[in-house]
C-alpha cells in the first residue's frame, strides 16, 4: 500500500510540475519585434555560413527588390552561385544598427564574409585578401510568416567603418546607409 501511495505522491509531483511550466511558458512575454528581428538576421547568417542559400533567401519576402530591381529569385541564385564559387566559408553579424516602427522598419548590418580557407583565422588575418566586410541597408516588413527582408542594398565596407558599427538607419530606401 505504502509503495502505492509513493506512486501516486509521485505522480501528482509530476503533474503539478508540467503544470506549472505550461503557467509559466503561458505568462512568459512573446520575443519582441527587435529580437524576432535579430534572430531572422542571426538565422541568415548561419545558413549562409552553413552554405545553405535556399534558407538565407528565406528571410526576404515575397516581394522582395534588391539592387538593380534583382527579386527573390535572382537573390536565390546570386546566394547559390557564391556557394557553388566557394565564395565564403562563414558569414558572420559584425553589427546590426535597427529602428522599428509598426510592421515596418528598417536596419543597416555589417557582416564579415570569410572566404576560401579563411575559417577560423583571426580577422586581421582575413583582410583583405580571405575576408570582406560588406554593409546591407535592408527595408523590413511583418508580414503573415514573420519579420522578412523587402527590399536590400549593399556593398563592401572597410575594416575601420565596420569597426565604428552600422550607422543608424534613416527614411528613403535600401542603401541610404551612408554617412
Amino acid at each position: 500500500m505504502s509503495t502505492r501511495r509513493a506512486a501516486l505522491a509521485a505522480l501528482a509531483a509530476l503533474l503539478l510540475a508540467v503544470a506549472g511550466w505550461v503557467a509559466w511558458r503561458r505568462a512568459a512575454p512573446p520575443p519582441s519585434d527587435e529580437a524576432l528581428v535579430r534572430a531572422l538576421l542571426a538565422d541568415a547568417a548561419r545558413a549562409a555560413g552553413e552554405q545553405r542559400p535556399g534558407d538565407v533567401v528565406d528571410a526576404l519576402g515575397e516581394t522582395f527588390r534588391g539592387p538593380g530591381g534583382m527579386d527573390r529569385d535572382e537573390a536565390r541564385r546570386v546566394v547559390a552561385g557564391a556557394v557553388l564559387r566557394g565564395g565564403w566559408v562563414s558569414a558572420s553579424i559584425a553589427g546590426v544598427a535597427l529602428v522599428l516602427d509598426g510592421d515596418a522598419g528598417r536596419a543597416n548590418v555589417d557582416v564579415l564574409l570569410a572566404r576560401g580557407s579563411g575559417a577560423g583565422k583571426a580577422l586581421a588575418a582575413l583582410l583583405p585578401g580571405e575576408g570582406s566586410v560588406h554593409r546591407f541597408g535592408l527595408v523590413l516588413a511583418r508580414e503573415p510568416e514573420g519579420w522578412r527582408v523587402v527590399e536590400a542594398d549593399w556593398r563592401p565596407v572597410e575594416l575601420s567603418e565596420a569597426l565604428d558599427g552600422p550607422p543608424p538607419p534613416r527614411e528613403g530606401g535600401a542603401g541610404d546607409e551612408r554617412r
